[in-house]
């Protein structure tokens, strides 16, 4: 009879410790989870900042061009300026 009792002290504590590492591991993938989705948020932040910046670029790009026509325009008119002022 008291080798039964060990052995089903035993099985039980086999139990036991099966329940309490299927605990952890759960756990633990839950939390691997949870990493992988904040990371993966985070990517995505990045990539569309990423491209808000393309897009920024872009546009800094167009006023430079813009600018440039603009002070030449300026340019030509002053030159026009003077040369009525030196003909009248």
């Amino acid at each position: 009879m008291s080798v039964e009792i060990g052995v089903l002290i035993s099985v039980a504590g086999c139990f036991v410790g099966l329940a309490g590492w299927l605990a952890a591991r759960e756990k633990r993938v839950a939390g691997d989870a949870e990493w992988r989705g904040s990371v993966n948020a985070k990517l995505d932040v990045i990539l569309g900042m990423r491209d808000a910046l393309a897009q920024v670029e872009e546009q800094v790009k167009d006023i430079a061009q813009r600018l440039a026509r603009t002070e030449a325009s300026a340019a030509q008119a002053h030159q026009r300026i003077d040369e009525w002022h030196h003909i009248k």
